[in-house]
């Protein structure tokens, strides 16, 4: 334990902690200098950083109004002359910053429509999901889809949704309509409003569509000319047409007409030329190939001069494109179920007599009990016969059940106290009767009532055998008919429109009346046309809907046969259900804009007026809509305010710390700040000076009513401001944006940066650019017949090769030179899916494998249980894949499940498939440049083995794009290659197989090359731009400025002007004040941190310096009082001795 004396205080009875305290105090003022000062300067850089967001915000202001798209703004307001609509309620208008201030007007015509969207109809079917047993090819919009025998219609509905995906989509789609369980419909519908927009074709000889109700049998030309015919458009001229489009059976056929000449047209191998040539043989027909370029796609059609009579088979002709079939609407056919035959066994006719239908058969011989005519309920004892009917009497009978079944013979014995119903039954139950058919008719016969929808082959034979003596006689049967004269037909049902309808038919004279007069009645009742109904070759009533379409015809005959007749029509039912091929006609939306009768494929027309969108929304014909386009002074006035509020924002914090406060007797916490002097100073000078290079009357804000005050801040004169841009808007626009204008239009000013400086530069062009270019051999008459050539053109830039094969022999297109600049650029237009392909064909019991090959049938393999094939590659863009697959059971898995594993891993970018080699092959799912690659490694020893798989093996395709290169002739039928693009590094090599062309060898082309103001500039392509400065000693005023070099000729160019408006010029001032390297406000608070930082590490090394001194003061205070107490202690013990020693000498 320490001793007393490490009490502070108690021996010397000194405050030792105060003494220590304050002592430590006076050292401490000196850390208080350097805190103060650090809290100093963080208040500083606190403030920077709060002018730092007010100028962020302030550049954000100014780059909006730097932006010529916040003065090209416009507001829209319309009228209309309709009186029941709203001028919103037929079109609506917006525009964008390419629309002009104008006044327009949408008119509406007799002849004005909506654009709508084609939708077509199948026939109806019972079920959606039965197969259909439709085998062959359709094509919609280009691209074939085909149809399997096993497939339902919803089946092909799917496939058609198929073809509607990707980036090659058809742009129509299918559904079902079910309208009920049993009139089930594939909907077809494009997703594109317009005429043209949808086509469908037959491309197989099963005539698909007409089997699917989708077209009638008739054709017409689709694509007609003034002496011909056109096909559809196709990317290609040489690829056989079969593959363009993508047909999985392309048909051939010989026994195409053209002008009445066969022809045999082959589409899985024959290209438009090849066809082409075809038809040019035909003597007074002229086919070539043309092309067109559209948004710089070519298309590819056959062009047939001299006839328009085409007779096709197979639909060879309808999928190129020549023919089309035609839609039409179908009428709705009822049917009655039942058959009506004559007493001669002979169907009905719409001339039978009432009395003349067959309904049964009657016996001869009408037997009565008592002298009236018997009755079911009759006993047989009680008939009135000769003699006496005794039991045991039997009666043999036989004949014929309704469908020919023979009733052999056989006797029915008589009980006589059983009644005559007792006989009837039992031939009821005999003949397979139905039960209460066979009556005893009012005269006392016996009647059979016949109900067999058909031919009815029922005939009864009856011997009555009369043992007992007898005379007991129901006579022969023979064919009869039990309808009475007032026998009534009830008609009722709907008519087309589904309006209730009823009526009746009376048979007034069964002997006269004929059924011709029913038909007519049916005709009256239900509003149909004269002969809609008939009797048919089965003898049943067809109604026959006499407007055709979509039906709600709906029909019941009702027999009454009041006088005891079984007179029966049947059930009348849809049997051709109504409907039209074509529910809703593609057609363009049709209006006059201006005076000018406009038809474009979509109610949304924005290609009228520049920078106009007008919406479509309903048409009423005499009505007009009236329109005016005016620029938004609102909108640039309100950019214009939100900048000057900005502005004002800084100026009022940056005065406010040079402000002196006299009460406070300070200022601002930057005040004397240079940094804050040289800010101000900067953005002041940008809204005071005049902007350079524009016209003294519009080159300053004061101009423009934007005027300064006595503190600095802007305001802004509405009046003058508005006045400015109505009488002057472009001179408003200059003040705030950059412009660039040149003097020869043979340069064009393309862009600046903020390194470049406004000024008028002189241009001259030392070297123009060029493209790379080869002129090779006059072609007029092709490369000759019997020649062949293979033609390899490379792109310097992109490394896309394209390989033309060219036959020299007539008609080939090697022949001449327009077929040699068709095929050439058929295949540089061409863009290619990437497919890789294995080098190795792997079999099954010596047959190709396929993907339900399982892999323990694989020829020469021995894979086991659990077997894993890794594999790793690339996708199209060059992404890295890998994965793997384990065999989980050789006797079952397939060689399909591997391929799934493989797509999966390619996120099912690829298709992976077995060809008909029994090749592995991976096809890309997009067209174009690609990395698509695969390595596969297959489990060791065991056999298996896909090769390596590459685009360069057989069957084999390289992904790419089209190219930028382009076959032409000259005047001389030279054939020239020409790339596309400007510039040295844009070029393209040639090689040929037997150098027949003359276009051997590497070209490049060139760029421009030129000085802006007499400084250096670099060119690429056409395009100039000035340099930067060589080192940091030199400047440049032209560095970044783009031009745009047209020009053909070199020399002098004129000049280029670019002027810088505030907005301009203010944010880039900002951007050197707050640029995140070396900004001058960044620089600055950038040393502030570096300072505090400092600052707060003397701190911590005073405080330490502090505590030492602190325990040394204490370790000292601490000794004098060690020391005290150890003199306190030898002064008491002198004491006590000399107190001794006084006690002893006393």
């Amino acid at each position: 334990m320490p001793g007393t004396s490490a009490i502070g205080g108690l021996v010397s009875g000194l405050d030792t902690a105060t003494l220590v305290e304050q002592l430590v105090g006076v050292s401490r003022r000196r850390v208080d200098i350097v805190v103060n000062n650090q809290t100093k300067q963080n208040d500083k850089l606190t403030a920077f950083q709060s002018l730092n967001t007010q100028l962020s915000d302030f550049q954000a202001k100014s780059k909006i109004l730097k932006d010529s798209d916040t003065f090209n703004v416009f507001k829209t307001s319309t009228s209309t002359s309709s009186v029941a609509f709203e001028a919103d309620d037929l079109v609506s208008v917006s525009a964008t910053t390419d629309a002009s201030p104008g006044t327009h007007t949408v008119s509406f015509t007799a002849t004005s429509q909506l654009a709508q969207a084609r939708q077509l109809s199948s026939q109806s079917y019972n079920s959606s999901t039965t197969a259909l047993t439709l085998s062959g090819d359709i094509v919609i919009n280009g691209k074939a889809i085909s149809i399997s025998s096993t497939d339902t219609l919803t089946d092909i509905a799917s496939a058609i949704n198929t073809a509607n995906s990707g980036t090659n989509s058809t742009g129509v789609r299918a559904s079902i309509l079910s309208v009920s369980d049993t009139d089930n419909r594939m909907i077809l519908t494009s997703d594109n409003t317009g005429i043209d927009k949808f086509t469908i074709l037959d491309a197989s000889s099963g005539d698909i569509l007409q089997s699917l109700g989708l077209a009638n049998s008739s054709t017409t030309i689709k694509n007609t000319t003034s002496d011909g015919a056109k096909s559809d458009e196709f990317s290609s001229s040489t690829t056989a047409v079969g593959s363009l489009l993508s047909q999985s059976n392309a048909q051939s056929s010989s026994s195409i007409q053209i002008d009445g000449n066969n022809v045999t047209i082959n589409l899985s191998s024959d290209s438009l030329s090849d066809i082409a040539t075809t038809l040019s043989a035909i003597n007074g027909v002229s086919a070539s190939v043309v092309s067109t370029t559209t948004g710089g796609v070519t298309t590819y059609q056959l062009d047939i001069s001299g006839t328009t009579t085409f007779t096709d088979d197979k639909n060879i002709l309808e999928a190129l494109g020549i023919l089309e079939g035609s839609q039409s609407s179908v009428s709705e056919v009822h049917t009655a179920t039942a058959d009506n035959y004559n007493l001669s066994n002979t169907v009905t006719t719409s001339a039978t007599t009432f009395d003349d239908i067959y309904t049964g058969l009657s016996g001869s011989v009408a037997n009565t009990a008592s002298a009236s005519p018997i009755t079911g309920a009759t006993l047989f004892s009680a008939i009135d016969v000769t003699g006496s009917i005794t039991n045991g009497d039997t009666i043999s009978i036989s004949g014929n059940q309704q469908d020919g079944t023979a009733v052999a013979s056989y006797d029915y014995t008589i009980t006589t106290t059983n009644s005559v119903q007792d006989i009837l039954t039992n031939i009821e139950a005999n003949f397979g009767l139905t039960a209460g058919s066979v009556v005893i008719d009012s005269s006392g016969k016996i009647q059979i009532n016949d109900d067999y929808s058909g031919d009815s082959q029922l005939s009864v034979t009856m011997a009555e055998n009369n043992q007992g003596g007898a005379d007991l006689d129901f006579g022969a049967f023979s064919a009869a008919d039990n309808i009475v004269n007032s026998d009534t037909i009830t008609l009722t049902g709907t008519k087309h429109d589904g309006t209730p309808a009823s009526g009746t038919y009376t048979i007034t004279d069964r002997t006269t009346d004929t059924i011709d007069g029913l038909l007519t009645q049916i005709e009256s009742t239900f509003g149909l046309g004269a002969n809609s109904a008939t009797i048919d070759a089965n003898g049943q009533i067809v109604i026959t809907d006499n407007t055709a379409g979509d039906s709600q015809l709906g029909i019941e005959i009702i027999t009454n046969n009041e006088g005891g007749g079984t007179l029966d029509f049947g059930t009348v039912s849809v049997t051709t259900q109504g409907y039209n091929m074509e529910v809703t006609e593609g057609q363009n939306a049709k209006v006059n804009i201006d005076g000018v009768a406009v038809s474009r494929s979509s109610n949304t027309i924005d290609d009228v007026i520049s920078g106009v969108t007008l919406d479509i929304s309903k048409v009423e014909s005499g009505s007009t809509v009236n329109f005016t386009i005016s620029r938004d002074t609102d909108s640039i006035k309100s950019s214009v305010n939100d900048f000057t509020t900005a502005y004002n924002s800084i100026i009022e914090f940056i005065n406010q710390e040079f402000a002196f406060n006299e009460d406070s007797n300070k200022s601002g916490i930057l005040a004397g700040e240079s940094t804050l002097s040289t800010i101000k100073s900067l953005i002041q000078s940008k809204i005071s000076d005049s902007i350079s290079l524009l016209p003294a009357d519009s080159n300053a804000l004061s101009l423009i009513g934007i005027t300064s005050d006595k503190d600095g801040k802007l305001t802004v004169k509405d009046s003058t401001f508005l006045s400015k841009i109505s009488s002057d808007f472009n001179a408003v626009k200059r003040m705030f944006v950059a412009e660039g204008t040149t003097t020869n239009n043979e340069i064009n000013f393309v862009r600046h940066t903020k390194e470049t400086i406004a000024g008028n530069y002189a241009v001259v062009i030392n070297t123009v650019a060029a493209q790379a270019t080869k002129t090779g051999n006059v072609l007029t008459n092709g490369i000759g017949a019997s020649n062949t050539d293979i033609l390899t053109i490379t792109d310097t830039a992109s490394s896309r090769v394209a390989t033309i094969s060219l036959d020299g022999d007539a008609g080939k297109n090697g022949s001449s030179i327009d077929n040699i600049v068709n095929a050439i650029n058929s295949e540089l237009d061409t863009e290619r899916i990437q497919t890789i392909v294995g080098s190795v064909a792997n079999t099954a019991s010596a047959v190709a494998i396929t993907g339900t090959t399982i892999f323990s049938a694989i020829d020469g393999t021995s894979l086991v249980n659990d077997d894993r094939i890794d594999f790793s590659g690339t996708t199209r863009s060059g992404i890295s894949v890998g994965g793997s697959y384990t065999i989980s059971d050789v006797s079952t898995d397939t060689v399909q499940t591997l391929l799934s594993a493989i797509e999966k891993a390619y996120d099912n970018d690829v298709s992976a498939t077995i060809n008909g080699s029994g090749k592995i092959v991976l096809t890309d799912n997009a067209s174009g440049d690609s990395s698509l690659a695969i390595t596969i490694a297959e489990p060791a020893g065991r056999g298996l083995d896909f090769g390596t798989v590459l685009s360069t093996n057989t069957d084999g395709i390289t992904g790419r794009y089209a190219m930028e290169i382009t076959a032409s002739k000259d005047g001389s039928d030279k054939l020239v290659l020409t790339h596309n693009n400007y510039g040295s590094v844009l070029g393209f090599t040639t090689t040929e197989a037997n150098s027949l062309l003359g276009t051997t060898g590497t070209y490049t082309g060139v760029d421009v090359a030129g000085t802006i103001n007499g400084q250096a500039a670099t060119g690429t392509g056409k395009l100039l731009v000035g340099d930067a400065p060589p080192d940091s000693l030199s400047t440049t005023s032209v560095e970044d400025l783009a031009i745009e070099v047209t020009s053909t000729t070199t020399g002098a160019k004129g000049n280029v002007k670019l002027t810088m408006g505030i907005g301009e010029l203010m944010y880039n001032n900002l951007d050197s004040i707050m640029d995140q390297f070396d900004g001058l406000l960044t620089i600055r608070m950038e040393g502030l941190e570096d300072t505090i930082d400092d600052m707060q590490k003397t701190v911590v090394s005073m405080e330490m310096r502090l505590a030492m001194e602190t325990l040394r003061l204490n370790n000292q205070f601490v000794a004098l009082e060690l020391n005290l107490s150890k003199l306190q202690s030898v002064s008491a013990f002198m004491a006590r001795q000399l107190g001794s020693l006084s006690t002893i000498s006393n």
